[in-house]
């Protein structure tokens, strides 16, 4: 596997007559020839990493650009074959690239976003994959030279880096699609939208759902930010049992670990931060358990019925299956050293 920073530099130049690419021979290119697509991940973490093991499985012939503040996590990436070159976002091609993928925590995305779009070439498509997504694309729609597309994969795991990544981390999810914003030209939303779309499914995704930003911000406060700050109380909660800590962990089995395996998650607290809904709701959650609280002394058969009830409506809930195959992170030999 050539370096990622000589790669990186040929792209720059483009030149297919003959000559290497990185310190690969190529065969004489006709001009004709459509270029293969060219996506740079700025995010080998869990999901940027999966998502580039998905798309060097399920589309071959894309050209896979990692990039990453960690050398570590690059020379993983390429040691796994999950990308064609792997660099720095300062050595980044992002102007050769047809799109450009974020996926970084929350408040370093919010940061990098207006210098990754200045980089790119007019008409791009750039996208992410936070858990929150009205202050992203409220952010993204300030500029007009890509087109941005805010989406967010509802996959993930308790673990963290690309020793977590999994290519099967998206089959079979749902993925969340904002409406464009930034660069107006009709053609090019139309491209940046089918690209998207294109790429998800490529990477396993079998729904991809049309929202707004604000009605996806909504949602994912249940779906996602309010489970994710229960189990992180509840993580608490055993942090502070004192003399009663030691029992508890010994006695823990498969409630507990159900529980608490979102507050593993650190990532999801980023994005919940982001959202505006999250603090109202959060509030009326202590609010009802306060309240079963003081039912449980005062009224405990009350208390039990109402559990009861709870019970029987969340086994009618229709939830989407979870994959034992992303359960865990799964590592190839070659990143299993």
């Amino acid at each position: 596997m050539e370096s990622g920073d000589r790669w990186v530099g040929r792209q720059r130049e483009r030149r297919f007559s003959g000559r290497r690419i990185g310190c690969r021979p190529v065969a004489l290119y006709k001009w004709s020839m459509p270029d293969p697509e060219r996506i740079a991940i700025v995010g080998l973490g869990l999901i940027g990493g999966s998502l580039a093991l998905a798309l060097r499985k399920g589309r071959p012939a894309t050209r896979i650009i990692g990039v990453d503040t960690d050398l570590r996590a690059r020379e993983q990436a390429l040691e796994a074959g999950a990308v064609h070159a792997a660099t720095s976002l300062e050595d980044a091609a992002l102007e050769v690239c047809d799109a450009v993928v974020l996926s970084t925590p929350a408040q370093p995305l919010i940061e990098l976003l207006p210098g990754v779009a200045a980089r790119m070439r007019p008409g791009a498509l750039l996208t992410d994959v936070c858990g929150a997504k009205e202050r992203i694309c409220d952010l993204a729609a300030k500029q007009d030279r890509v087109v941005f597309i805010g989406a967010h994969p509802m996959a993930g795991t308790e673990y963290r880096g690309f020793d977590a990544a999994n290519p099967a981390l998206f089959s079979g999810c749902a993925v969340a699609l904002c409406p464009p914003v930034g660069a107006k030209e009709d053609r090019a939303r139309l491209e940046a939208g089918k690209r998207l779309r294109a790429l998800w499914t490529a990477a396993g995704a079998e729904r991809l759902l049309e929202v707004e930003p604000d009605a996806h911000d909504r949602a994912v406060t249940f779906a996602s930010h309010l489970p994710y700050l229960a189990a992180a109380s509840v993580v608490e909660s055993l942090l502070a049992a004192g003399s009663a800590a030691p029992l508890a962990r010994e006695l823990a089995a498969g409630g507990f670990r159900d529980t608490t395996r979102l507050a593993g998650d650190g990532t999801v607290g980023g994005a919940a931060a982001l959202n505006r809904f999250v603090a109202e709701e959060a509030r009326a959650l202590a609010a009802r358990l306060q309240a079963l609280a003081d039912e449980l002394e005062t009224n405990p058969a009350g208390a039990l019925e109402r559990l009861d009830r709870l019970a029987e409506e969340r086994r009618r809930m229709r939830m989407p299956a979870v994959s034992e195959s992303v359960t865990s992170p799964v590592m190839s030999p070659s990143r299993a050293r």
